[in-house]
């Protein structure tokens, strides 16, 4: 492991492994070890986390396997961490790609360039020794990826499509990105969010809960916290909050 400090970034330090089960699972160590807020990149994931408890592995091949912790003051608690954490992605994102790639936010923190997938993540808040904390995880396709017999639900897409971009370049953006949006107000990131998941809205989807019975329906809105997508279906309005969406049309 190696440790570098991030002057004015909230933060504070970044830690580097070439390889972890998970870089989530590293900021839940390093939180137990008494360390109160930082930044995990690794080379490789042998147990990558995704949402719904998927897990995967993430090879050394210059992707971005990210993850970042906080302590949560009971004064000032930070809302919408989901959300922060893909505008976070999305602002790291944009600037390489603006231009030559339509760059949107898929429901509920997927980033897509021209319609596939470019970067994902997962967050979560975790209790230890009466103080509680926040974790966020996001992964972002720098290079495209090798499946290695892994079928992706969503077509995968690379920074690397749209511009000349090293592994370095798109850490530093994130680092940046990251702390912006753990900074901004709840007001400016309900607007860059919402502006930047409103085109679901009206769109035709094909969505599964299980991955084996797909469902078709067209998105009517989401809820005021984005935790629920509202689907108008054949058999009526559903309101789900664990989905995955197969393709929108």
């Amino acid at each position: 492991m190696k440790e570098d400090f991030l002057p004015a970034n909230r933060f504070e330090k970044i830690y580097r492994f070439e390889e972890v089960t998970s870089t989530m699972d590293e900021c839940e160590n390093l939180i137990k070890s008494s360390i109160c807020r930082g930044m995990v990149v690794a080379s490789s994931q042998t147990a990558g986390r995704g949402r719904n408890a998927k897990k995967w592995v993430s090879d050394a091949n210059g992707n971005i396997y990210f993850s970042f912790f906080d302590e949560i003051d009971p004064e000032n608690p930070v809302d919408l961490i989901p959300q922060r954490c893909a505008v976070a992605a999305f602002l790291a994102v944009k600037p390489f790609v603006e231009g030559a790639a339509e760059i949107t936010i898929k429901w509920p923190n997927d980033i897509l360039l021209n319609m596939k997938k470019v970067s994902g993540m997962i967050a979560k808040t975790m209790l230890f020794e009466g103080k509680r904390f926040f974790i966020g995880g996001i992964g972002i396709n720098v290079f495209p990826p090798e499946e290695n017999g892994m079928k992706f639900v969503w077509e995968p897409a690379a920074v690397s499509e749209f511009a000349e971009v090293s592994t370095e370049d798109v850490l530093n953006s994130l680092v940046k990105a990251a702390d912006f949006a753990f900074s901004m107000q709840d007001a400016e990131i309900i607007d860059v969010y919402l502006r930047n998941i409103e085109w679901m809205i009206g769109r035709g989807i094909v969505f599964s809960q299980d991955l084996i019975h797909n469902e078709d329906g067209e998105v009517s809105g989401f809820s005021d916290d984005f935790s629920v997508i509202k689907i108008l279906t054949e058999n009526g309005l559903k309101e789900l909050s664990a989905l995955s969406i197969l393709s929108i049309v």
